[in-house]
């Protein structure tokens, strides 16, 4: 009787072990991109210079329907001369509206500044993110900036915070581009997972596909990529960022800021943020032609 009494109860353990880690391996897309859809800020109201835009999947101007963002104009500013763009690739739990205040300080630079919404964030309509959504969603804005607005890849900068870092390393693995920089960034989705220690008694790497396996990317970029990490950031730890330099090719930089956390290394950093990434971006762009982005037809 005991010992059919304890086989019920292994049997009875290990359903429910089973039934969590299928739960999980169907819900991780939930706890990974956790996307909202309330802009909690505006251009407007911040009164702030900016375009509307809305982004059809092949890259051109979709009035109404698509990707959801913004155009930024640049400001007058210390690289205002070399008429770059940055790309601005938001984290989960957040989208474009969270992160006008940083976005803000690269159109203060001089950088013209396209925010895009995945699909399932903000205003942009679509399916649930997934991985593979999120990399097509980048290379669509990519698409726009290039080709609709004929910004060349000479004067088009890549910026990922979080998970938009990850999204950004893809991007840059496969689109040409000035320059990428790379702020409060994971080694991998796997790493940043196990480091918090919470799914230690699950068998993560088998459960997961929602991979973000940037540390295994990065060896292959051609192009000049700055790190920027908090080092009191307790999302992301700040080594992993350095793994990713470690494992990056030249030309690249590493800045760790400290005393910041995860989303507030720009404002901790005060006017050195501006002094680093502008030196950084100085030291890295080729002088160009310049070209004028064409505002799209609608």
């Amino acid at each position: 009787m005991v010992y059919k009494g304890l086989l019920a109860l292994a049997l009875a353990t290990a359903s429910i072990y089973g039934a969590f880690c299928v739960g999980l391996y169907f819900y991780q897309t939930k706890l990974i991109f956790s996307p909202t859809s309330v802009l909690t800020q505006t251009p407007a109201d911040e009164q702030l210079a900016y375009e509307e835009v809305w982004i059809s999947p092949e890259g051109r101007s979709s009035p109404g329907n698509g990707l959801h963002g913004w155009w930024l104009p640049g400001l007058p500013g210390t690289l205002s001369a070399r008429a770059l763009t940055l790309l601005y690739l938001h984290g989960n739990s957040e989208n474009i509206g969270a992160n006008l205040g940083l976005a803000h300080r690269y159109q203060l630079m001089g950088f013209n500044v396209l925010m895009v919404d995945y699909r399932g964030y903000g205003l942009s309509p679509g399916p649930f993110p997934n991985e593979d959504r999120v990399y097509e969603d980048a290379i669509a804005a990519y698409r726009y900036l290039t080709e609709t607005r004929q910004i060349p890849n000479q004067q088009l900068w890549l910026f990922g915070h979080s998970l938009g870092g990850a999204i950004a390393i893809e991007l840059a693995t496969h689109r040409p581009a000035a320059g990428l920089i790379v702020q409060s960034t994971f080694s991998s989705m796997l790493q940043a997972v196990q480091l918090t220690g919470q799914y230690d008694w699950v068998p993560v790497n088998w459960i997961l596909t929602q991979r973000f396996d940037s540390l295994a990317k990065v060896p292959h970029l051609q192009l000049p990529v700055f790190y920027i990490h908090g080092l009191e950031d307790d999302t992301t730890a700040a080594a992993m960022s350095e793994q990713l330099y470690a494992a990056s090719p030249s030309p690249k930089s590493l800045w760790l800021v400290p005393e910041a956390g995860h989303n507030d290394v720009a404002s901790t950093a005060g006017p050195d943020y501006f002094t680093k990434v502008e030196t950084f971006v100085q030291q890295t762009q080729p002088v160009v032609a310049i070209q004028a982005p064409v505002s799209p037809v609608e």
